[in-house]
């Protein structure tokens, strides 16, 4: 039964609509963009800077784009967690920023979503004649589009981005990132968890800040964004987190400078 279950499903996703992979070799038009955390992304600033630029096209309902999904995430973090040469992107169809959030929540997406309803996405998704989900294409410095990941899987990734010299890269945490890293106060700490936990920076940003939580392996495992309007102060609701030591990183939208604190939960 569990054989006739597993060859059902191969055979539903079979069926399901690819695009092929013509547009390989043509040039990658440009597009400016805002993911679910308010951040803008433009393609061409990326390649101008010697990046490779991967695109997920997705839509949150999509029964393959869910289940390649953790092969996705593979490769973020095989290649570097969007903090060297390669950067991952999902550009989402006709989706809202609530819809792809609680997707990307689901699925443990880290990197850079953009929904198609607020984020821009669906005008990018007609650019690129996109007519099957999901559809992965890999873009260089040279503007064009050098590769298909078809089927999306881990495998895939190595074999075409070894065609094209790119390498596995570590992870690097904020601490590691360049621009100018200042130390944040944090208090209670220690913090029990599920509580909340007060984030004071040491002068007024004046609006948004994105934060990251990680743990002592440098893993990911918490992330959005706090409120800084008109104070310097923020309250971070700490989830379900063991007890343990972790660093947080705070970074103001639209500024060069990263926030860094440890706090330990018990």
């Amino acid at each position: 039964m569990k054989i006739f279950t597993q060859l059902f499903f191969g055979l539903l996703l079979s069926a399901l609509p690819y695009s092929t992979n013509a547009q390989v070799g043509n040039a990658a038009p440009n597009f400016t963009v805002t993911d679910t955390h308010g951040d803008t992304h433009t393609l061409y600033h990326y390649l101008d800077s010697g990046k490779v630029v991967v695109l997920d096209f997705f839509y949150t309902t999509c029964i393959p784009c869910q289940y390649y999904s953790p092969q996705v995430n593979a490769a973020y973090e095989k290649y570097g967690c969007n903090t060297g040469k390669v950067v991952f992107m999902s550009i989402d169809y006709n989706d809202t920023n609530a819809e792809v959030l609680a997707y990307d929540q689901q699925y443990n997406i880290l990197f850079p979503s953009v929904s198609g309803l607020g984020g821009g996405g669906n005008s990018v998704v007609s650019q690129y004649n996109i007519q099957g989900f999901p559809t992965l294409y890999v873009i260089d410095s040279t503007k064009k589009i050098i590769a298909q990941i078809d089927p999306p899987t881990l495998q895939v990734f190595d074999f075409r981005f070894q065609q094209h010299g790119i390498l596995p890269a570590e992870c690097l945490s904020a601490a590691q990132e360049p621009g100018v890293i200042e130390r944040l106060d944090l208090f209670p700490n220690p913090v029990a968890s599920r509580n909340n936990l007060n984030v004071r920076l040491p002068e007024s940003t004046g609006g948004l800040a994105r934060f990251e939580i990680l743990n002592i392996l440098g893993q990911s495992v918490q992330r959005g964004v706090l409120d800084f309007t008109n104070t310097r102060e923020g309250l971070l609701e700490i989830g379900s987190l063991s007890a343990g030591l972790y660093l947080l990183n705070v970074k103001p939208l639209g500024e060069d400078k990263t926030y860094l604190s440890s706090f330990v939960v018990n």
